[in-house]
């Protein structure tokens, strides 16, 4: 008779040899998800920052006096830039990674894409009448805190699966 722990260790290696190693290739799925959702999360969310600072440079003057307009055209003008950099980057690392491309390509992607979303952010503090909160909730949790997750995610499993 062959002792429990013995017979149990050769069929965990004969369910590993047939199965492979499934319990890593779903976690694999499941970050793969998560870091295309924050990055998809980020591309969205900067899209809706560059169609708002478009509209808003294209009727500044018809809103405000041009005086007043003249002081919140080159923070429309950063928004507008910045914004539009993350959505190219965004989308770049975001089609990267569900094609599975190079995991430079996409890490590379979205250090842009956050780097974008940190200068949305920090314009967005140093514009007249800036507040905190909405600055937090707007632009450095869905543009700069979404994508720095999604590309962390997806360097420390390719870091893991380098490893191995």
């Amino acid at each position: 008779m062959i002792p429990r722990r013995l017979r149990h260790s050769a069929l965990s290696k004969a369910n590993y040899g047939f199965h492979g190693d499934r319990l890593d290739s779903e976690k694999r799925i499941v970050y793969v998800a998560v870091a295309g959702m924050m990055l998809m999360v980020a591309t969205v969310g900067s899209l809706v920052v560059f169609i708002l600072s478009v509209v808003a440079l294209l009727g500044i003057y018809g809103w405000y006096p041009s005086f007043v307009a003249q002081q919140w055209f080159i923070y429309d003008e950063f928004f507008a830039v910045f914004s539009f950099l993350g959505i190219l980057f965004g989308a770049f690392a975001t089609s990267f990674l569900l094609s599975k491309k190079n995991c430079l390509l996409v890490v590379a992607s979205g250090i842009a894409c956050t780097v974008s979303g940190a200068g949305v952010f920090v314009v967005s503090l140093i514009q007249p009448l800036a507040r905190l909160w909405p600055a937090i909730t707007y632009y450095f949790l869905p543009l700069f805190i979404a994508p720095l997750i999604g590309t962390f995610i997806i360097y420390v499993k390719e870091d893991e699966e380098n490893e191995i």
